[in-house]
């Protein structure tokens, strides 16, 4: 059995909207890119005023967007932290590995108790990293486990049991 026992806060969140956004950076910085680049065209090739200041603002906008997208993500973020009452206090967690398959815990003081037991086929995907694992059950909802937090076992052990126990190609770990 492997055991990891931890709580959802706001490390959580972080952990799996950095994840998240790594990709999303990416498309972000490509779109910039362009149109910096249409931009940088647009002056060079003028022929007139107005395409050197259509020119300079595309440049600008290119320049900008990546950042005001990046702070409008973490405004969103801090938003959903403020009225989700899981990340405002102090929630536990047990996750409890078998290879029959997983026991999840969750209890918030005397107000909320959850027991949840599920075959590895629950699972939407399973994403290992250097630091945590993210259990998706669906496409957009998913549990962060940090490794730091394991009690019994060890995370290779638990690697061995996804990669036998997941569906082909469910189970993945990454080097970042």
């Amino acid at each position: 059995m492997i055991e990891f026992k931890t709580q959802i806060d706001l490390n959580s969140q972080k952990v799996l909207n950095k994840y998240a956004i790594k990709k999303l950076i990416i498309i972000f910085s490509i779109f910039s890119l362009i149109l910096i680049g249409i931009g940088v065209i647009g002056i060079v090739f003028a022929e007139d005023s107005a395409d050197v200041s259509t020119g300079i603002f595309l440049i600008v906008i290119g320049v900008i967007i990546t950042p005001m997208l990046l702070i409008f993500n973490a405004l969103g973020q801090r938003s959903i932290a403020k009225t989700n009452p899981f990340l405002s206090g102090e929630t536990k967690e047990i996750y409890r590995f078998t290879q029959d398959g997983i026991e999840h815990l969750q209890k918030k003081g005397e107000s909320f108790f959850s027991h949840t037991k599920a075959d590895y086929t629950y699972f939407y995907k399973i994403i290992s990293t250097p630091t945590h694992y993210l259990m998706y059950i669906t496409d957009r909802r998913c549990h962060v486990i940090d490794k730091t937090h394991i009690t019994q076992g060890t995370c290779e052990e638990l690697d061995e049991i996804l990669t036998s126990k997941m569906p082909v190609g469910k189970f993945k770990k990454t080097k970042r």
